[in-house]
């Protein structure tokens, strides 16, 4: 099969490719394909797979010719591919396809395909990493977010709530009129756990009311919801409880870390974990740091389809981290049109930096073993907690083992980049001094 292929080049990415296969190549196909009609079709009147090609030919006419588009434009686009030695990224996208057994096919196919990456100089680069000293205040901060987590409620008798307390709430909802008439009942007897924090006491207008209010005691207000509308709360307060801490002592080292016996120890352990810490930040961040400069280095075009995937896929994980945190996406008051542009700025540096890693595995001859994604899958099912097993399973459905082989192959590539970095340590300023 002897196709004509005319290429125009849109971009370093985006391909125009104009096809024209002889006639004689379209019938010969088409031969073929009326054969195996014929063989695998019922026709009444003749036994299975001995229907003779005359009577396939009439019969199956429409059949062929979905058959013959099915088989010859991939197979076409496929040699065009390997021709031009060209990976395929999308695509392709056919228009004015001309297929007959009496004229020569013709198609135009527009791709988009990998670019031809030549990474240089990605041994021996220079980098600097920066490591950040651990602080009295981060120690600090550690134990008192291990007093919070270790503190207990205590119930509050003989005052009302005030900021630092925390209290139970049956809220009844409606939304109202400018004369105060309910127009639609929003949530009725909903009970809710409210932290008087400072925050929630300064920024939260139903904090606020809630302050100053009794175990027992009812309270009616209203407040201005989302576009102008007015919600009337009716709040019964079912209890008013105090946060106590425990006391920093020997004991309280002994509750929280099994392997220290004093509070001294407790302070050690948190500074040994908090520089371990400080150290994988630091490596994280030199891994960036070179990826970075050789994402700079290399400014190729990349695939505008793999892009726009990439960036949907990021704003969908932004979408669901914000509705784990409350927040419902569609009301939230932030720039989408902003947030989307950045997205797809950020989503074409990771393509170009997965395609510089992979064309350094490829020169590198990086493999990964079945060691190394088994390795990786018990990883995920730590994470997950799902048994090893469950996860291969779900990863196979998903298509994710290939993902997973990618991902890994990319990792021992920057591995090799960050090996042979030429790397200057230096002390980072401290955080929250």
């Amino acid at each position: 099969m002897t196709p004509k292929v005319e290429v125009r080049d849109l971009s370093e990415c985006r391909k125009e490719l104009f096809i024209e296969l002889p006639v004689e190549d379209v019938r010969r196909e088409l031969e073929r394909i009326y054969g195996d009609l014929a063989r695998r079709l019922t026709v009444p009147g003749f036994r299975p797979g001995r229907v003779p090609l005359s009577v396939a030919r009439q019969r199956f006419k429409r059949e062929a010719r979905e058959e013959l588009q099915r088989r010859l434009v991939p197979l076409l686009i496929e040699q065009a591919l390997s021709t031009h030695r060209w990976r395929l990224a999308a695509g392709p996208e056919v228009t004015d396809l001309v297929l007959s057994e009496t004229e020569p096919l013709r198609m135009r196919a527009r791709i988009e395909v990998f670019p031809h990456v030549d990474v240089r100089a990605y041994r021996g680069r220079r980098a600097v990493k920066r490591i950040r000293p651990v602080t009295e205040s981060e120690i600090r901060r550690v134990l008192e977010r291990l007093r919070e987590a270790h503190s207990v409620l205590v119930p509050v008798e003989g005052r009302a709530a005030a900021v630092g307390d925390v209290v139970t709430l049956r809220v009844t909802a409606e939304e109202v009129d400018e004369r105060g008439a309910p127009l639609r009942r929003v949530f009725e007897q909903q009970e809710m756990t409210l932290e008087l924090t400072p925050e929630e006491a300064e920024g939260d207008p139903f904090a606020r009311e809630i302050i100053g209010c009794a175990a027992g005691q009812e309270k009616t207000f209203l407040l201005a919801g989302d576009s102008g509308r007015r919600i009337r709360y009716v709040v019964f307060v079912n209890d008013v409880r105090r946060k106590e801490v425990p006391e920093l002592d020997d004991e309280f080292a002994q509750t929280v870390n099994q392997r220290a016996e004093t509070l001294e120890e407790l302070r050690e352990l948190i500074r040994q974990e908090l520089e371990r810490r400080h150290a994988e930040e630091a490596e994280a961040e030199l891994r960036e740091q070179l990826l970075d400069q050789l994402v700079r280095e290399h400014p190729f075009e990349v695939p505008p389809t793999l892009v726009e995937h990439v960036a949907r896929e990021r704003m969908r994980r932004f979408a669901r981290a914000l509705a784990r945190s409350g927040t419902e996406p569609a009301s939230a008051s932030l720039d989408w049109e902003q947030i989307a542009r950045r997205g797809v700025e950020e989503a074409a540096r990771d393509v170009r930096a997965m395609l510089i890693l992979d064309r350094i595995a490829e020169q590198e001859g990086i493999e990964v073993s079945e060691a190394e994604i088994e390795a990786e899958i018990a990883r995920r099912a730590a994470q997950w907690q799902m048994s090893p097993s469950a996860v291969r399973s779900r990863l196979t459905t998903e298509g994710g083992l290939d993902t997973i082989r990618n991902e890994i192959r990319r990792r021992k590539a920057l591995d090799i980049v960050v090996a042979s970095a030429e790397v200057e340590t230096e002390e980072a300023p401290p955080q929250g001094e």
